[in-house]
Order: C-alpha cells, then sequence, then structure tokens
C-alpha cells in the first residue's frame, strides 16, 4: 500500500509513541534503534519527497514520542495542580512539540545537507547521510538540553543503559551513546531502502558492526575502589503530595523521618528532598531532642533536605537545599550545606511571562536562589559524597563538576521529590537517568526519595538494592566509592560536540566531491 502524505505523518506519531517505550519501565534499546529506524525509511521514501517533508515526519515523530513518554507532566498539573483537565492535556502537547522542533530541526540540517532526495543513496552518499544525521541529532538534542535551562529527558542514549552502547558512557557521555544509536538507526533505514539483496545486508552488517565494536569497551576498568565502604540508611517518607505542605502532616513526617534515624546505626542516613519543609532551625523541641540523641557521640550524621533561609542587608535568600547535620558543642549542627544550583522552570522559578500559567494551578511554589554550580562533597567515613538534588542529575555536564575537582566526590547522591507525578513511569524513568550518571562518572549512586525510586546504584549502572514506589520504608545498604576520572568527567560534552560537527562537515564535502546531478 502506498502511503499518502498524511498517512506517513500518522505512522511517524504512531511510531513516536512506540519509541517511548523503548524508556523505562519498559527498557528495550533494539526498539529504539528499530522505530527512528522505520521512521528514517520513511522520510527517504518518494513520498516524503523532500527535506521539508522529512522536518515534518520527526516534528511528528517527536511530538508522540514526548507525548507518550512525558504524560506523567500532567498529573502534576491536573490532579495536584488544579488545572482543568482539557488545559493540561493540550499543556502536554504544547510541551511536546516544543521538544519535537529539536527533532525536525536535525531531520531537516540532515536531509537538506546531503539532499538524500535529490540523488540515489549510494555508499558514499548513504554514508554521508547517515553520519550528518547522527551529528544533526545530537547537536539538538544537546542544544534541547541547554536552552531555557535545558529539558534533556528521554534523549536517545538513556534507551541505551542496559544495552551495549552503554560501554561509551564513560567515553562519551549519553549524548555520545545517543549518536551512535542515530547513527545504527540510519544505517537500518538504508538497509530498509536497498532494493538490491547485497546493499541490505551490507548496510546490516555496517550498522550490526556499529554495535559489536563497542562490546570490548565494557570489559575496561575507568574507576577503581577506593576508601572503606560506609554504612548509608535510605529513607523513603512516602508522604502524599497533596498533604505535604500541610502543617500537621508535616509535623507528623518530621517525627516519623526522626525515628528513623534514631532506630539506624548506620554513618550516613539520607533523608529525601524537602523531607523538612521548614528550616531546621525551626525544627519542634522533641523531633529535634530525638535527632540529637541518635548523633551523640560524633559516629553518625544526617543528609537532610530541607529549605535555607539567609537575610543579608535585608535582602533574604531562600534555597533548596540538603544540610549534612553531625554531633558540635552545642548539640546537632549543621557542619556542610549543599544549595540545589538548576532550578526547576515552575517549580523553584517562574519564567519570564509565565505569571498566568502559574496562576492557574495551586502549587506551592518558590523562588529560591541559586547555589553554585561546583561545592563541597560530604565527607562521612572516609568517603566524600556530592548531592544533586530532584532532576538536577538530568545535566550530566554539571554533575561532572562534583568529581572532577582536587577533592571530588568518590559517591554521588540523589535526594528527590516526584510525588508530584503519582506512580507513573515518571518514577523509573528517573531511575534509568540516574543509571547514566553511574555510568558516566564511574561513581555509585544513592537515590532517597518521596515516594520512589529509592535504590542503591553501583558505579556500573547496576540497581543493588531498591524500595517498592509510594511505601514508606527504608534501606540499609553498605556503598563503596571509587577514585579516578573517566574521559567523560575529563572532557564532558566537547568530544561528542567535535565528533558531531565532524559528522556534518564531512557529510557536506563528500556532497560537493560528487559530480552533480545531470
Amino acid at each position: 500500500m502506498t502511503l499518502t502524505p498524511r498517512r506517513l505523518l500518522v505512522a511517524a506519531g504512531a511510531l513516536g509513541a512506540v519509541h517511548a517505550l523503548s524508556f523505562a519501565p519498559w527498557p528495550a534499546w533494539w526498539l529504539q534503534i528499530g522505530c527512528l529506524a522505520i521512521m528514517l525509511r520513511l522520510a527517504l521514501s518518494p513520498q516524503a519527497g523532500s527535506a521539508r517533508s522529512a522536518a515534518m515526519l520527526g516534528l511528528t515523530f517527536g511530538i508522540g514520542h514526548y507525548a507518550a513518554g512525558l504524560c506523567w507532566l500532567y498529573i502534576s498539573m491536573h490532579r495536584y495542580g488544579g488545572m482543568p483537565m482539557p488545559m493540561a492535556a493540550l499543556a502536554v502537547l504544547i510541551f511536546a512539540a516544543y521538544l519535537a522542533i529539536f527533532t525536525a530541526l536535525a531531520m531537516l540540517v540532515a536531509n537538506r545537507l546531503i539532499n538524500a532526495h535529490a540523488r540515489p543513496l549510494d555508499a558514499a552518499t548513504g554514508l554521508a547521510w547517515a553520519g550528518a544525521l547522527a551529528g544533526a541529532w545530537t547537536l539538538a538534542d544537546i542544544l534541547r538540553g541547554w536552552l531555557f535551562t535545558g529539558f534533556p529527558w528521554l534523549s536517545v542514549g538513556y534507551a541505551h543503559v542496559d544495552g551495549p552502547l552503554s560501554a561509551l558512557a564513560g567515553w562519551l557521555g549519553v549524548y555520545g551513546v545517543g549518536m551512535v544509536a542515530v547513527w545504527v538507526a540510519a544505517l537500518v533505514a538504508l538497509a530498509l531502502c536497498a532494493a538490491a539483496p547485497r546493499a541490505r545486508w551490507t548496510w546490516a552488517a555496517l550498522g550490526a558492526g556499529s554495535v559489536l565494536i563497542t562490546l570490548p569497551l565494557s570489559g575496561l576498568h575507568l574507576t577503581q575502589p577506593a576508601g572503606p565502604p560506609v554504612s548509608v540508611r535510605l529513607v523513603q517518607g512516602n508522604v502524599p503530595q497533596q498533604l505535604k505542605f500541610d502543617p500537621a502532616r508535616s509535623d507528623n513526617a518530621m517525627r516519623a523521618y526522626a525515628q528513623r534515624i534514631a532506630e539506624g546505626s548506620a554513618s550516613l542516613t539520607v533523608l529525601p528532598e524537602t523531607a523538612w519543609t521548614m528550616p531546621w532551625s525551626s525544627t519542634p523541641a522533641g523531633v529535634r531532642e530525638t535527632i540529637t540523641d541518635a548523633l551523640r557521640g560524633g559516629a553518625r550524621a544526617v543528609a537532610l533536605g530541607a529549605p535555607a533561609i539567609e537575610v543579608d542587608a535585608n535582602v533574604t535568600r531562600i534555597t533548596n537545599s540538603v544540610l549534612l547535620l553531625a554531633e558540635g558543642p552545642t548539640g546537632v549542627i549543621s557542619r556542610a550545606r549543599y544549595d540545589k544550583h538548576h532550578l526547576v522552570p515552575f517549580g523553584e522559578f517562574i519564567p519570564w511571562g509565565f505569571d498566568w500559567f502559574v496562576k492557574m494551578m495551586r502549587i506551592p511554589l518558590g523562588s529560591f536562589a541559586r547555589g553554585a554550580l561546583a561545592q563541597a562533597p560530604f565527607e562521612v567515613g572516609g568517603q566524600r559524597f556530592a548531592i544533586n538534588i530532584c532532576y538536577e542529575d538530568l545535566f550530566g555536564e554539571e554533575i561532572i563538576e562534583s568529581v572532577r575537582s582536587p577533592v571530588g566526590a568518590s559517591i554521588l547522591v540523589n535526594v528527590s521529590n516526584i510525588a508530584w507525578f503519582g506512580d507513573s513511569h515518571a518514577l523509573p524513568q528517573h531511575l534509568e537517568i540516574a543509571r547514566m550518571r553511574t555510568l558516566e562518572t564511574g561513581r555509585p549512586m544513592l537515590r532517597a526519595t518521596n515516594t520512589g525510586v529509592t535504590a542503591s546504584i553501583d558505579h556500573r549502572g547496576k540497581v543493588l538494592a531498591r524500595l517498592p514506589h509510594h511505601q514508606e520504608g527504608v534501606l540499609d545498604v553498605s556503598v563503596q566509592g571509587t577514585d579516578g576520572l573517566t574521559p567523560y568527567v575529563r572532557a564532558g560534552n566537547l568530544p561528542v560536540i567535535a565528533l558531531a560537527l565532524t559528522a556534518l562537515m564531512a557529510g557536506w564535502l563528500a556532497l560537493r566531491r560528487r559530480a552533480p546531478i545531470q
């Protein structure tokens, strides 16, 4: 059956929705490559006709992908924010369309650069197109992760945490993993386009070889164990989001958290983001006494998520922070503090011009100050714990700053509260993102969350232990820190940006050197 342009767009949108299934909680790296390859095959079909048509296919593919993969945003806006159902659904679609623009841009650049519809896709042109597409897609993804504070959620590379391409993470980061995945998908698309059996097998073999060549990297150890293992207690409070800011419920939550601290014996107890909805100085006396008694002797510490307030020259500065509490000369004191650096638009600051949107929701919002990009890690039990809060762990190029410094982190810790999104696939997606950070840095990561996923992840991305979603509980683990810097920690995204630009330039040069079609 010949597909009309309209049917091509419908097919691309459906493929995008299926493409979202390749990410957590249904990770399937092969499905990611397969869906993208079929979409690219549609873009190369005679019915697509032009680079502009290919860009429209990329746009509808992206809308399907992001609308299906990020539909959990609807929960925060409608269920907890009180936004009318049609407006919340429309907001998700508009956001998906915005993110899909970057996919469309990559398709437009690659197909126009190579002019794939104006000439036969022989070996030289096909390779040039595949390289240009991988480069353009990667640069578009990096731009999406930076522009307007960035939103790199569902970048292609995350689908490969459990696949063979994950071996590239410590070298090129998530964008490098994604670049190779798009390259492979483009080669599979060329195999689907080829008329001659020999050409089909050649393209397929090149794609398979591009995957197989990465396998030896998985056996390399880029970091090594360092220092003594440390016992850590991770606490999952499971405080319902609609009750989190209720004074009575907040008081009960603090007492429950204090009891969990008192019951344990770990060197470090980690509580979730904003476990305290008030500054530590406002802690009720009974709760403070319970924690003071538990930390007496100086052998234990607590990482506590709480707002921090400073007043300087009549200017009030509020930060979303994690305090390191330990025994001091006058009782329990805050020995160190981490202030969140990468703030969430609409949640922690209101972007210019969007006051009207925020007023539609009944969500307690704050205007927080930013912490520094690189902050000193918490030193406990001979290890150095670098804190990141909530979706800060999306930004690998920022996480590596805590590992690079002369006294860089040996263990990463994420504290989160994404109860805003219910029991949706946002939770396992966030765990998948954290696993990618461990592969990039060669550091283990601990996650203490309000509703999930609270977990211990080793330095090779393996989940060692976890708590079920939406259940109150504790996870007692022993964690081994690591030392050494992966190539990605040393260089960040610069190498993959250089590779992507080189692929684009090589495609352009390959096209110029070919004689024009008569």
